[in-house]
């Protein structure tokens, strides 16, 4: 149904479902934009119909005057009125002054006219109505591209019409409220696409949808992105990429698969799988460099033949490699955490392994510090790339020279002995301390007629 007009009484009848619902309950309010409205008139008058009536109505555009541009007028001439069709809702006439209300026929629908002498319409006013960017709702009631579509009060529910209106306002950024979905004919490039966060935006990209140079905030991303892409504040799975930057994102427990011939720069990411779930980077086979830092959490490397670098420096966490499928180029790891075969779980030294070669520069620490007073240390160790040991606190602690040659274990040894273990020839010129497994004698001391100690003889063995 649309907008008709009766040429035997002169009524113009207007549907109701070609007014824009504004608000459902608790009451129904609509709205009638009257630049369309006079359009609709317009086509009437130049219709077969409407060619041999009278003219329906006189129209003033916009005026431009000292900097702002006065609003457009909108008379409805005799012997015309409107009719809105029956129904208990409201309808809001917006966009020009007008006495449509005063040539509305009564019935159940309240019209409410915003008439002002001093209506204006200044580009500056309208450009800062949207907020410095188009909003998007795709469950709001709004379409086309005549102002105050687009803006927070109006969120348009089109990517068509939003890209039209950023366009002509010369914006470059799109708000998302609630879901995103990219039609797959469209083409979005030097956009900043910025969510309401990443549990209340999705946005997904279809692979044929043309999307490079475009910036993703503070959503939830997924499908194919092309080239020069940054991802911030966001949450990424099952993600194409084509170089560019991800920072300080979540990533899922999906595959981040690259493309291209340029670096992917992940920075400041971390794991958003807890336990033993692994994010995935699929290095794309051949011909994708991958610069990973200050990463938190796992990640796993797969399907790489080709013989770019991988640089990955770590907080801390794990790196695991399918070593099936990573089978060329040189991987370089920094920082705390453990590499290891993403099949077996075993470590990952540095080495050659065929086309591959690894740089495991990682501090990898196994084990727990229990104490220092008796407790097992021995499985508390530092280990180089090589699987090496560098530090074990067994041997830097107890086994370090504090006197006289011996160690700090063997004078701890010494001191239990003498206050602890058997002792013998207490009365004569040789006493002899026994160890505390009264093994051997510990310490043999010769002593004068005064008991005073001549010499003393220390097996520490």
């Amino acid at each position: 149904m649309a907008i008709s007009v009766d040429p035997l009484t002169h009524v113009i009848f207007v549907p109701k479902d070609d007014l824009t619902l504004v608000q459902s309950s608790p009451t129904e309010i609509r709205e009638m934009n009257l630049n369309w409205f006079r359009l609709q008139l317009k086509s009437w008058e130049d219709s077969e119909e409407g060619i041999v009536q009278l003219k329906t109505h006189t129209h003033n555009t916009e005026v431009s005057l000292g900097g702002l541009t006065f609003a457009r007028v909108i008379e409805i001439l005799e012997p015309y009125s409107v009719t809105f069709e029956d129904g208990q809702y409201a309808v809001n006439l917006t966009g020009a002054n007008s006495n449509v209300g005063d040539k509305v026929n009564v019935n159940q629908v309240s019209v409410r006219s915003q008439n002002s002498a001093g209506m204006t319409s200044s580009p500056d006013i309208e450009y800062s109505s949207f907020n410095g960017g188009v909003t998007y709702d795709e469950t709001s009631p709004y379409t086309g591209t005549v102002f105050p579509t687009g803006t927070p009060r109006q969120p348009i529910n089109n990517v068509y019409d939003a890209k039209l209106i950023a366009e002509y306002r010369g914006f470059t950024t799109g708000f998302i409220i609630g879901d995103l979905t990219v039609p797959s004919d469209l083409e979005i490039s030097g956009f900043t696409l910025i969510g309401t966060g990443k549990d209340r935006t999705t946005i997904t990209i279809p692979s044929a949808a043309l999307v490079e140079n475009c910036t993703y905030v503070d959503a939830h991303v997924t499908g194919y992105l092309d080239g020069n892409n940054v991802l911030n504040d966001c949450l990424i799975d099952n993600l194409h990429y084509i170089k560019g930057y991800i920072e300080s994102c979540v990533l899922a427990p999906g595959t981040i698969t690259l493309g291209g011939s340029d670096t992917a720069h992940f920075l400041d990411c971390f794991s958003g799988v807890p336990g033993t779930g692994t994010p995935t980077i699929d290095m794309g086979d051949s011909g994708q460099p991958l610069a990973l830092r200050n990463y938190n959490g796992g990640i796993k490397l797969t399907n790489k033949s080709g013989p770019e670098p991988v640089s990955i420096d770590m907080n801390s966490g794990q790196i695991k490699i399918d070593m099936t499928t990573v089978t060329n180029g040189m991987i370089m790891c920094r920082g705390v955490g453990k590499l290891t075969d993403a099949d077996t779980g075993d470590h990952i030294h540095s080495g050659t392994y065929g086309n591959l070669v690894i740089y495991n520069e990682l501090v990898n620490v196994p084990g727990v510090i229990h104490g220092v007073w008796g407790e097992d240390l021995s499985d508390h160790i530092v280990v180089n790339s090589a699987g090496e040991t560098l530090l074990n606190l067994s041997t830097s602690v107890w086994d370090e020279v504090v006197s006289s040659g011996y160690t700090a274990k063997q004078l701890l040894d010494l001191v239990a002995c003498v206050n602890a273990a058997k002792l013998s020839g207490a009365d004569t010129a040789t006493i002899n301390i026994r160890d505390l497994a009264d093994t051997k004698n510990r310490v043999i001391a010769t002593v004068d007629n005064d008991g005073n100690r001549t010499s003393v003889t220390l097996d520490v063995s």
